[in-house]
């Protein structure tokens, strides 16, 4: 049995534009946003990381509440890779592999996020109130 493709969450064919212009599912579960603080159990690495991207994410309105498991495990996968790293020893490929995952899924990867574009809100469009 193959493997089929996921389905796009219909925030990110929003954010992209919805290049296929396929109807977009109007009963996507709409979880409730905000994640608060990160967990008190991280090591400071892992803060680093979730002090860098939780901003941005939540900027482009890309988190929600339950994705805080996946969250904390990119997290902790990038902690884990920079405290190896940090001490000389090689990091193993499948960490990285899992690190990519991850990222990728959250949109942090430069492929998952040229699929995405975030319109401006500052657009000075000379033509927009003409066809608006």
């Amino acid at each position: 049995m193959q493997n089929a493709k996921k389905p796009i969450p219909t925030q990110l064919k929003l954010l992209a534009g919805n290049p296929g212009k396929r109807p977009l599912n109007t009963n996507e579960p709409q979880p409730e946003t905000g994640l608060g603080p990160c967990p008190e159990w991280f090591l400071p690495e892992a803060e680093q990381e979730w002090n860098r991207i939780v901003p941005e994410l939540e900027r482009l309105g890309m988190l929600s509440k339950i994705d805080v498991a996946i969250l904390e495990a990119h997290c902790v996968c990038y902690a884990e890779m920079v405290v190896t790293a940090k001490s000389h020893k090689p990091v193993k490929a499948a960490l990285i592999g899992q690190l990519r995952i991850l990222a990728a899924e959250l949109g942090l990867s430069p492929s998952s996020r040229s699929r995405i574009s975030v319109p401006n809100p500052n657009n000075d469009d000379p033509t927009e109130e003409f066809f608006s």
